[in-house]
């Protein structure tokens, strides 16, 4: 690498969710990024989430999609998703009562139902890539003032290209909570940024698709104050990492739900000091 891109060894991969983790605990951040989440973890919470996502995407690589062929797709591929989470270690989605796994199958097919005009609106007039990764370079200062070259990393939901150069990011949500859209405006402008990296175009708009909600489309556009504010973000992410911060945060919301709770230094046991007295207890 040349001086203008800084060292190889100091890249670091920035992805929206290892950002959104440091934000909340740096730790947290640090042993997710080590491969320290576990295994056994309940993945129930954002399980549908995921099952319409994979729907989405294989709805829209196919060459044809003919009417509620979409909604079609869940029963066949919820036990899929379900098989791979687990054998990927991703995660084990324990269901809550007997019925929850059919009550599950059936919001999911309701929100497909309503999805599925939504793209064919949105997406399939023009062109597009559901599920697009990218690796997307940005160089920002090192410790020293230096350049120096990380990654945004990550998958867009759905990128449309409606007119040449003309790009809008899309991220699709489950979720029947109106303002849930409070939650998702920074991952979107995360993609925004990313799209300025690997295009050299700002999207015209980024758009969330809640199917769940009254409103089903929601468009954003954002100031060159937001994108400041999620650059500077980054940049204190990256130097955190450089600088091996990985302090747990000062509370504990949010921790007994935490998927790597078990390699946590708060919450590691005290190591013995000296010898164990025997018996134990005494007994008068």
């Amino acid at each position: 690498m040349t001086a203008e891109t800084g060292l190889e060894e100091r890249e670091v991969k920035v992805s929206w969710t290892r950002l959104r983790e440091h934000m909340e605990c740096h730790q947290k951040a640090a042993l997710k990024a080590k491969g320290l989440k576990s295994a056994v973890s309940d993945i129930r919470n954002y399980f549908p989430g995921t099952v319409v996502d994979v729907c989405m995407r294989r709805w829209l690589d196919r060459e044809d999609q003919p009417p509620g062929s979409l909604a079609a797709m869940v029963d066949k591929i919820l036990p899929e998703a379900e098989k791979d989470a687990r054998e990927s270690c991703d995660g084990i989605v324990r269901w809550k009562y007997p019925a929850d796994r059919s009550e599950v199958l059936e919001n999911c097919r309701t929100c497909l139902t309503r999805l599925e005009p939504i793209l064919r609106e949105l997406a399939l007039p023009g062109r597009y890539e559901p599920a697009m990764r990218f690796r997307a370079a940005l160089i920002i200062p090192y410790l020293d003032g230096s350049p120096q070259r990380v990654w945004l990393a990550g998958e867009m939901d759905l990128l449309t290209e409606h007119a040449p150069k003309a790009f809008r990011v899309w991220d699709l949500k489950m979720t029947a909570n109106k303002d849930y859209w409070r939650k998702v405006t920074g991952q979107l402008l995360f993609y925004d940024r990313a799209l300025w990296c690997m295009m050299g175009v700002f999207p015209e708009n980024c758009g969330l698709i809640q199917p769940m909600c009254p409103e089903p489309v929601l468009w954003f556009q954002f100031t060159d104050q937001n994108r400041r504010e999620l650059l500077a973000s980054v940049v204190s992410y990256c130097r955190d990492v450089w600088l091996r911060d990985e302090r747990p945060k000062a509370d504990v919301e949010g921790c007994p739900q935490c998927e790597v709770k078990q390699a946590c230094a708060k919450f590691a046991a005290p190591a013995a000091s000296g010898r164990v007295p025997w018996p134990a207890v005494t007994v008068a």
